[in-house]
Formats: structure tokens, C-alpha cells, sequence
């Protein structure tokens, strides 16, 4: 896609009145170094999401949508949306949300639990795990000081039972140094 074309895309949600949130690599490189990637993920509110895709449509013609459950891919576009109304963790990331420059992100606190989201997800392709853990590792060393962790456990709890303490012992280790597995 073209800066051009994502603008585009950014505007589409905006005249639709939709929630959204830039996630993946895209806003860890907005928070760290750029790292390369294709696509652009980002969290939609569900209920625009027909009117949003409408008008992509209109944009940009067949759009060939891929509905994998918790999100369409979007194949012609490069652009994936994950539906605010499949996790509460999506929710969170809409509600709380930072500026940078025109981008909208999840809090950094948000962002590093979707990453954790995604790492422990065995849906989730394991080489695309392990760059979730280190996208993860790297925004926590760059940013860990002025973090609100006490969130990031509460925010952890809504994955799965117990994941809380697991987060808190991978956020553990990469303050000891320690090497991560999931």
C-alpha cells in the first residue's frame, strides 16, 4: 500500500465514525525501530465494520476478504481488521488509546498485552509468535520504567485464567536478562 492508500483507508474509518486502533508491527515500529512488514493490523470497532468495509470496497474494489474469525484479512489491501467484539482486550484497546502523530495507537500497557495475546495464541503461525515475543521485549526494554504494570496484569487476566502470572514471570525474565520461551 501507498502512504497515500492508507491514508485513504484511515479516512474511511474516520467518516464512518469508527473506533480504531493501529496493533502489530506497524505501531511497535511507531514505539521502537520500523521493522519490516507487509501488512497493516488494525482493531475496528464491530459494529462499523460493514459501513467500513462498504466504503473500502468503494475505494478500492474487491477488497478479497479472508474472514478468519477475530478478523478480515483483506488481502488486495494488505490490511487486516480485527473486530473490537471478539476479545475484551480489543475493547481495551479502543477505549484506551495514545496519539502519534495522525496514528492512532493502544496504550503502550495495552499494546504489550495484545503482544502477549498473540504470542501465547495457538492459532497464531509459531515463527509470528516468536516475533510477537520480541516486538514485545523490545517496546517493554525501551519503555518498562514508566509502564503501569498493575494494568498490564489486570489487562493480562482477560486472556485466560492464570495468565496473569505468566505474563508477570515473561516480564519477570526479561527484566533478569533471562532468555523467553512460550
Amino acid at each position: 500500500m501507498s502512504e497515500v492508500d492508507i491514508v485513504r483507508v484511515v479516512e474511511i474509518f474516520e467518516v464512518n465514525r469508527a473506533k480504531w486502533a493501529l496493533v502489530g508491527a506497524h505501531a511497535i515500529g511507531m514505539l521502537t525501530e520500523p521493522r519490516a512488514t507487509a501488512d497493516f493490523d488494525f482493531i475496528i470497532e464491530g459494529s462499523k465494520l460493514v459501513a467500513v468495509l462498504a466504503d473500502l470496497t468503494s475505494a478500492f474494489g474487491n477488497l478479497e476478504a479472508n474472514d478468519i474469525g477475530a478478523a478480515l484479512q483483506l488481502k488486495a489491501i494488505d490490511i487486516d481488521l480485527i473486530r473490537s467484539t471478539n476479545h475484551v482486550l480489543f475493547r481495551e484497546a479502543l477505549e484506551q488509546l495514545q496519539t502519534i502523530g495522525e496514528w492512532k495507537l493502544p496504550r503502550t500497557e495495552v499494546l504489550l498485552v495484545l503482544k502477549f495475546l498473540a504470542a501465547v495464541s495457538p492459532w497464531r503461525n509459531v515463527d509470528k509468535r516468536a516475533l510477537d515475543i520480541v516486538d514485545l521485549r523490545t517496546v517493554y526494554r525501551s519503555v518498562g520504567p514508566s509502564l503501569d504494570r498493575p494494568e498490564m496484569i489486570r489487562l493480562a487476566k482477560t486472556i485466560y485464567p492464570d495468565a496473569d502470572r505468566e505474563f508477570c514471570e515473561l516480564l519477570d525474565k526479561i527484566d533478569r536478562g533471562e532468555p523467553i520461551a512460550i
